[in-house]
């Protein structure tokens, strides 16, 4: 090897240095040597990089071995700081690799900036579910099939032969009742003769308990069903368990037991329907004492009774009546489906802007010259001026008036009469007419179960003394069952209820009283003042599934404004819209076939009776189904936009919603009689050749005539065939020969029939 001279000078000054540099690393004085512990730090460092070469894959950066020490020091507390996160990583390295191995990723980085990172998840999720979507149409071709239009018209047809279902179920049960009467008739013949006779007579009938005694079968039969009070069904009704099939009970939660048992041993059945949240059987002012609630022997007169309803309670299988069919909004029933009912009822949320509850507060002033604290003569003045308003501008609606004791509602009544008296305004008459099907009342809350109305002014009377001090007494809401009683006051009223008092809840402590009645009086109160709006911190609010919340979105880019789950008792519309102009106004209620839709028990519930409630409430009315929003959610979203601007130029315009459908009436106009079937078969007159008794003719004939006769359809008993008989054959006369032959004649027709 040669080196040049200027390679040589440096070769020697390098190893002048590496000299230089061994002096400098001496120990002890001695030459340098390999320093302990190398070969352990060479395996530490072959573990760092292979350590980092891992860390690198998983956080996917390969310049970690060109990083200084410091900088590799701050990257791990990083990482140390976030073990979630850490831990995670090689899930999410080995889903990525998942990913890239399918082709996803391929799409999402093909997809660039049309995707950005934090939609990536949705768009997978929407990839998953699609292909779940079609996987599902694949194995069911019911999914695959369905189309919206389609399964409306189904629906439509199901409602309309629902609605004739029901419209000819009193025409079947007519024929049934008739069928019954006429084998009574036949059976008992004895018993139609003396029904006729009484029904001929003109004057000295039997009574009825005589003639039920005389023939039971056959007016049972005529009149299957009997309406009346369990003591006056034990005086007029024998004691035999054949007349009736079954005992119905309605309000029996004031129905005492030892008044129910002689209606129960005349049915081998007995249903029996009542509340046990509202009045049992009282005594309350039974004893004429002092309604006031502080006198020690009215308490003695307030003690409940024990119902036939309780009694039964521990013997029979309950089942609960839900759906709350009265109230036209359900602001009405919503505080005692709250507060006594535990949110068990259903009721349907009404179309009306102004509030259904309203308090009317009557201005404290010091009365003197008052007996007691039972009735304020101003709130009594107030009730007047409200019944008169009430019969001037509204005299549609029925009214009714409930006072909170019976000696305010005296004071009310005689007040309203001397006034309708002094302003002698005959246009009045006729809302005061005491033959209106539902006159005008007024009552005390002891005496107003079973009434509605569709006006309620609900009174309260009690008042303040002189002082300004509010004594807590009420009547019968001080005493036990309270509760029940004014439970029963604030749901009668079916479109709105107005309540009167001289103080408000404000006026009440909490707590103050150990009553129930009087503290939910003071909560009741508060629900009016807020015009039936505020429940209390009870509420429940119901959260959107995803459907809804997909549905909510889509009517929120249409700028159509609603309100979710819209509803207090219940039964919640799944969307609520509003007016663009008036928030506060709803036109629309648009339904989903979703959770609500798919737990209704049958399809009446679900596709008829839902909407046709609505519908009665004044709510117009659009259904989004699932399916067709998962295929195509801007088209349903398009409908919906329809349906609601037509609700809005409507509602503008005043057109009211669609009528109800109406109830069946009583009974169909009478039909001409049926024709027969086919000509008369040739069977002779008596006095044709051949043809001169009975005895000439064969059975045959004559059963030939008798199914002839009875083609029409017509109910006959079998002396009303026998009479026909008679004239189609021209004999005018009975005999026994004549009976024997026609009756085995009609007995024949009627095998073969």
């Amino acid at each position: 090897m040669h080196l040049s001279a200027s390679e040589a000078l440096e070769l020697v000054g390098s190893a002048g240095a590496q000299l230089d540099e061994w002096r400098r690393r001496r120990v002890d004085g001695g030459e340098p040597r390999v320093p302990d512990g190398l070969d352990g730090a060479r395996e530490r460092v072959a573990a760092l990089s292979s350590a980092l070469d891992a860390l690198g894959a998983i956080i996917r950066d390969s310049d970690l071995h060109d990083r200084t020490i410091g900088d590799l020091a701050a990257l791990l507390d990083r990482l140390a700081s976030s073990p979630t996160a850490v831990a995670s990583l090689p899930r999410l390295r080995e889903l990525e690799a998942g990913f890239r191995e399918a082709g996803v990723a391929d799409v999402l980085e093909r997809a660039g900036a049309d995707i950005p990172p934090e939609r990536a998840a949705s768009a997978v999720e929407h990839a998953w579910l699609s292909r779940v979507l079609d996987d599902l149409e694949f194995d069911d071709r019911r999914l695959a099939t369905f189309d919206a239009g389609v399964h409306s018209r189904h629906r439509d047809e199901f409602i309309a032969l629902d609605r004739d279902h029901l419209a000819s179920t009193p025409q079947r049960i007519r024929r049934l009742v008739a069928e019954a009467t006429v084998a009574a008739m036949d059976d008992h013949p004895e018993q139609a003769l003396l029904v006729r006779r009484e029904a001929a007579k003109k004057r000295k009938h039997l009574s009825v308990r005589q003639l039920f005694g005389r023939a039971p079968h056959v007016l049972s039969a005529l009149r299957p069903c009997w309406t009346m009070s369990p003591v006056l069904a034990t005086e007029m009704i024998p004691a035999q368990l054949d007349l009736f099939d079954v005992v119905v009970f309605d309000e029996a939660s004031q129905i005492p037991p030892a008044e129910a048992i002689g209606s129960l041993a005349r049915a081998p059945q007995a249903v029996i329907a009542g509340d046990s949240r509202q009045l049992p059987p009282t005594s309350f002012f039974g004893g004429g004492a002092d309604d006031d609630g502080g006198d020690e022997d009215a308490e003695a007169l307030t003690s409940d009774i024990e119902s036939l309803l309780d009694a039964a309670g521990a013997l029979l299988r309950d089942k609960m009546l839900q759906w709350h069919y009265r109230s036209r909004d359900a602001r009405l029933i919503a505080f005692s489906n709250n507060h006594i009912y535990g949110g068990g009822l259903i009721a349907f949320p009404g179309s009306l802007t102004d509030p259904p509850v309203e308090h009317c507060l009557v201005p404290f002033r010091p009365l003197h010259g008052v007996s007691g604290t039972r009735s304020n003569p101003d709130e009594v003045e107030r009730v007047v001026e409200l019944v008169i308003a009430h019969a001037r501008e509204r005299p549609h609606e029925t009214l009714g008036v409930i006072a909170f004791g019976l000696h305010h509602a005296h004071n009310i009544e005689n007040v309203l009469l001397r006034r309708l008296g002094e302003l002698g305004d005959r246009s009045l008459d006729d809302f005061f007419n005491e033959s209106n099907a539902e006159r005008f009342f007024v009552k005390s809350i002891e005496r107003v179960q079973g009434d509605e109305r569709d006006a309620i002014i609900l009174s309260v009377g009690y008042h303040k003394n002189a002082n300004g001090q509010l004594a807590y007494r009420f009547g019968p809401l001080n005493q036990e069952g309270g509760e029940r009683r004014l439970n029963v006051a604030v749901t009668r009223a079916r479109s709105r209820l107005t309540l009167v008092s001289s103080f408000s809840h404000h006026d009440m402590e909490p707590g103050r009283s150990s009553a129930k009645g009087v503290e939910l009086l003071r909560q009741y109160l508060e629900f009016a003042a807020s015009g039936g709006e505020s429940l209390g911190a009870d509420v429940v609010e119901v959260p959107l599934n995803a459907f809804e919340l997909s549905i909510g979105a889509g009517l929120e880019r249409r700028g159509i404004r609603f309100t979710p789950q819209y509803g207090v008792s219940g039964y919640r519309i799944d969307f609520a819209c509003a007016h663009p102009d008036q928030p506060g106004r709803k036109v629309l209620a648009i339904e989903a076939d979703g959770a609500s839709y798919h737990s209704a028990p049958t399809a009446r519930d679900r596709d008829r009776l839902r909407q046709q409630v609505l519908e009665d409430k004044g709510w117009r009315f659009h259904r989004i189904w699932s399916t067709s929003w998962f295929r195509d959610r801007e088209a349903e979203l398009d409908k919906a936009e329809a349906a609601w601007r037509k609700a809005v130029e409507k509602a503008d315009a005043g057109t009211p919603p669609p009528e109800p459908v109406a109830p069946p009436s009583a009974g169909p106009p009478p039909e001409p009689p049926p024709a027969r079937n086919g000509p008369r078969p040739n069977v002779p007159r008596k006095g044709t050749a051949g043809y001169d008794a009975i005895t000439d003719y064969r059975d045959g004939e004559l059963a030939a005539l008798a199914r002839w006769i009875e083609s029409d359809g017509l109910l006959r008993t079998d002396d009303q065939l026998m009479d026909e008989l008679r004239r189609e054959l021209g004999f005018q006369r009975k005999g026994k020969r004549i009976e024997d032959a026609l009756g085995r004649a009609i007995r024949r027709a009627r095998r073969r029939g």
